[in-house]
């Protein structure tokens, strides 16, 4: 079994590469070191990414439980809604509406876990000061450890959070390979309308990000 210490420094680690990959597509989108269908769009979308990785590397210490849980939500709720706006309103190609919404969509539930999450582990952590020990190991949902010991409290009995683990897994696994088909394809065989067309860089970034929050899921529930 990995100690708790080191689950939460590689996490960090997972969430810090994200973060750094994601800001410097967004200043090669900007520059045009990067291919980029429409520079601003692409811009606004790896700031988003970069930001939700710095987020949930602080929401895998103890200590990033003291940050309010509300600007967070609100933060990734709004993200989520631009990457289906984005795709519904923004032609940043050729592709056909369904496609772009498809593509789209990964991303948007992605951002809404990060908010309920925030949400849920935040309501987790707080219980009232007036109750015991005793009683909160009682709560439906809680399990308490003891004292001293790495993870003071995890939520149990969610079937939602399995769920999702399972989801971010199962795209984790289409990023991956479709990275492996980029790199084993010939540069005409790809397609605006393909995912290989979004680049091994984007690629790794996000199915290093689903596996962390897969794993995230994984230890909470």
């Amino acid at each position: 079994m990995i100690p708790v210490t080191a689950l939460h420094w590689l996490l960090t680690v997972c969430f810090a590469v994200v973060a750094g990959q994601a800001a410097w597509r967004a200043g090669a989108a900007r520059d045009g070191g990067a291919p980029a269908r429409d520079p601003a769009l692409e811009r606004v979308t790896h700031a988003l990414h970069a930001l939700m990785a710095v987020a949930m590397a602080v929401m895998t210490w103890p200590w990033g439980m003291r940050v309010p849980a509300r600007p967070q939500v609100v933060f990734f709720s709004l993200a989520a809604v631009w990457f289906l706006a984005a795709a519904c309103f923004v032609r940043s190609s050729a592709a056909p509406l369904p496609y772009r919404v498809l593509h789209a969509a990964p991303h948007a539930l992605a951002m809404t876990a990060a908010a309920w999450m925030a949400d849920t582990m935040r309501a987790g952590s707080s219980v009232g000061g007036g109750e015991s020990v005793s009683s909160m190991m009682d709560m439906p949902g809680m399990h308490m450890r003891a004292p001293g010991s790495a993870a003071a409290m995890t939520l149990t009995g969610s079937d939602t959070m399995i769920v999702l683990a399972m989801v971010f897994l199962a795209l984790a696994l289409r990023w991956l390979t479709g990275g492996f088909d980029l790199a084993r394809s010939e540069p005409a065989a790809r397609t605006p309308h393909t995912q290989l067309a979004t680049g091994r860089n984007d690629l790794s970034y996000h199915d290093l990000m689903t596996l962390g929050m897969a794993v995230m899921l994984i230890v909470i529930a």
